[in-house]
């Protein structure tokens, strides 16, 4: 990977890993959006995503979800665009960071604002 390292994306708890061709495919998007990303949260164990209150069914304890930094409009529309440029098309939509997943288990092809 070019822009980041493992270690950004690996639950804080316990050290697992996210899946590798999510990482590789988070690259292409940070490289298509030309703009920093700050991981705030990537692979989640069980227990960590219980204790930070995620979803049940959530794709960060898959390893295929990324939660990134984001506080201006410019930075979503890079971000947004550049996931859905990817293929990305699972997107969430949040405050302070945008929500990248690629869930084989949740519906495709949606949008939400948290």
């Amino acid at each position: 990977m070019k822009y980041f390292k493992k270690s950004e994306f690996e639950c804080p708890c316990c050290g697992r890993q996210a899946d590798d061709r999510f990482m590789e495919l988070m690259d292409d998007v940070r490289r298509l959006a030309a703009v920093p990303f700050v991981i705030n949260s990537g692979k989640r164990c069980p227990a960590h995503n219980d204790s930070v209150g995620g979803k049940e069914r959530s794709a960060h304890v898959d390893g295929l979800a990324a939660d990134i930094k984001c506080h201006t409009s410019h930075g979503r529309f890079k971000i947004i665009n550049s996931a859905l440029s990817c293929g990305i098309t699972r997107i969430g939509i949040y405050k302070t960071f945008i929500h990248l997943d690629i869930s084989w288990d949740n519906p495709p092809e949606v949008i939400w604002y948290g």
